[in-house]
């Protein structure tokens, strides 16, 4: 859970998030002749993601 609370202004928003990929999953795609054969790692966000408020406040 990450508190963006200390981010927020009046107007409109939106939210980036950024995941970085697995080290194996960039070998496979920088050197392919070595690491064809090992299974790609699943990464990133899993399931679906909510923006969920704990508490409102008039800004």
């Amino acid at each position: 859970m990450v508190d963006v609370g200390p981010w927020l202004r009046s107007g409109s928003k939106t939210i980036q998030v950024e995941v970085a990929s697995t080290l194996i999953n960039r070998m496979r795609a920088f050197r392919p002749d070595v690491y064809e054969d090992v299974a790609r790692q699943d990464y990133g966000l899993l399931g679906p993601v909510r923006l969920v408020p704990y508490g409102e406040a008039e800004l």
